[in-house]
C-alpha cells in the first residue's frame, strides 16, 4: 500500500502551526522540539530537515504571524469597495490588535533563551517594505480626494519614500519601549496623533 506522504511545504507548515500553538500555550522556554514533534506525530529527523533549532522555528512562527497580518492590512488598504475613511479606520483597528498580540507573543520574558533580537529588525524591514506600496497609493488617493492635507508635498514620485518615512516613524513610536524596557514606551494614541497632525 502506498504511503500517504505530505508535501514538504505542508509538513513544514504543520510544524510551524504546532510550534505556534505550543509557544502560546506553554511559552518558549517550556516547549521542546520533542513537544512539537509529538504534536504532529513526527520523528526528530523530520524536524531538523526543516529547522536548525527551536529558535529557528520560533523565528518561522513569527514570520508567519507577520506575513498573515501584513496581508490583512494590505487587503484593507487596497479594498476599493470601502471608502477612504472606512479603510483608515479598519487599518487603525488592525494595527492596534496586532501590536498587542505581537508583543504578547514574541517579547521574551526575562531569562528566556531567545538571545538574538536581530531577526526582529529584519522582519520589521520586510514588513514595512510590503506595506509601503499600498500605503503610498492610499496617501495619493487621500490627497486626490482631499481627504487629507498634503503638508508633505506627496506626489507620484515621492509617495513611496513618504510612505516609508511615515511607516517607520509610526512603528518606531509604537514599539519603542515594548521590546527595550529601558526606553520610554509611547501609546498608540501618540503615534496615531502624530499621523493625524501630518495629514489633517
Amino acid at each position: 500500500m502506498k504511503r500517504n506522504s505530505k508535501k514538504p511545504a505542508e509538513r513544514r507548515k504543520e510544524l510551524v502551526d504546532a510550534a505556534a500553538h505550543l509557544f502560546a500555550e506553554k511559552g518558549y522556554e517550556n516547549t521542546s522540539v520533542r513537544d512539537i514533534l509529538d504534536a504532529v506525530g513526527g520523528a526528530p529527523g523530520m524536524f531538523y530537515y526543516y529547522f536548525k533549532s527551536k529558535q529557528d522555528i520560533y523565528v518561522a512562527v513569527m514570520e508567519d504571524f507577520i506575513s498573515e497580518r501584513m496581508s490583512r492590512k494590505c487587503e484593507v488598504m487596497e479594498d476599493d469597495e470601502r471608502s477612504f475613511d472606512e479603510r483608515i479606520s479598519a487599518l487603525r483597528s488592525l494595527v492596534e490588535d496586532d501590536v498587542d498580540e505581537y508583543v504578547r507573543s514574541f517579547n521574551p520574558e526575562p531569562g528566556e533563551s531567545v538571545p538574538d533580537a536581530s531577526y526582529k529588525l529584519w522582519d520589521m524591514v520586510q514588513m514595512l517594505d510590503r506595506m509601503a506600496d499600498p500605503y503610498a497609493k492610499l496617501m495619493l488617493e487621500g490627497v486626490r480626494t482631499e481627504k487629507i492635507k498634503n503638508r508633505l508635498g506627496v506626489n507620484e514620485d515621492s509617495a513611496e519614500a513618504c510612505a516609508l518615512f511615515v511607516l517607520y516613524g509610526l512603528w518606531g513610536v509604537m514599539y519603542n519601549g515594548r521590546f527595550a524596557p529601558e526606553c520610554r514606551q509611547h501609546s498608540l494614541e501618540e503615534a496615531f496623533g502624530i499621523a493625524q497632525e501630518l495629514f489633517h
